[in-house]
Order: C-alpha cells, then structure tokens, then sequence
C-alpha cells in the first residue's frame, strides 16, 4: 500500500477500547452539555442561557458521526438510545457556567451546614423528632 493511501485511513481503533463517541471540540469561551430531548429539558436549557451548537462551531473528537442529524436549523443531534431519543449538543458561555456552579454550590452548602447540625429539610432539629447529634459529632469529608 502507498503511503498516500495509509495517510488517507482513519486512524485504526481496537474494537473494545472504550471510546467517547459524543466529545466534541467547542467554541473557545464556552462550555457544552448534551441535553436529551425528553420532558421539555431542550426548551428550560434555552430559558436558562444555553444555544444550540451548529455544526460549524464543533468538532467531533470521534470519527463516528454517521447519525448525526441536523433538524433543528442546522444545529446538532445525535440518536443515544434505542428508543430513538435524540440529544443536542448546546452550549453556555463560561462565565454564566461559571455563575451558576456557584449558586448550585452555595445551596449544596447549605445543606451540608444543615446536615452537621443535624438538621433536615423539613426542619427538623436535634432533642425533636427522636434526631440527636452523637457525642463525636456530624462530620462530613468531602
């Protein structure tokens, strides 16, 4: 075989080496998410900042990119189940990604600051409701 035609092959993958078939290479200043297109989460991913990927704006790190469907103006999707769910691929801008890891953060502190009181999300307090807190204390390690 001449070298021009192994330059031209795709670069051989062992059949069972794991692979991520849905990596992408996105915009510089963006984040990107696959989101299934079941119970509304494309429409609220919309309401809450993101964008439909274009197919100009992404690179697929995988070669197998054979159903990659283009139904909603040219933004990409894929079929990941057998149950013909389609997935798009969308993007956010880091700093709103950024801001809203925080706010998710800050609440998930909360809760662990309620858990080390041996509190619980119904208010529950230590001495009530048979709660205590053990004489060694609530730790948690993250």
């Amino acid at each position: 075989m001449s070298g021009n035609k192994q330059a031209a092959r795709k670069k051989r993958v062992p059949l069972g080496v794991p692979r991520q078939r849905l990596a992408v290479t996105g915009r510089p200043g963006f984040k990107n998410r696959w989101i299934n297109d079941i119970d509304g989460r494309v429409d609220r991913a919309l309401e809450g900042g993101y964008a439909l990927v274009q197919r100009e704006d992404a690179e697929f790190k995988d070669s197998d990119t054979a159903n990659r469907n283009d139904d909603l103006g040219g933004a990409i999707s894929k079929i990941v189940n057998s149950d013909g769910t389609k997935a798009y691929l969308m993007e956010i801008s880091t700093s709103m990604y950024n801001a809203d890891q925080v706010t998710k953060r800050r609440a998930l502190n909360e809760t662990e600051d309620a858990l080390r009181q041996g509190a619980d999300s119904n208010g529950g307090r230590p001495g009530t409701e048979g709660r205590y807190i053990p004489r060694e204390g609530i730790k948690i390690n993250n």
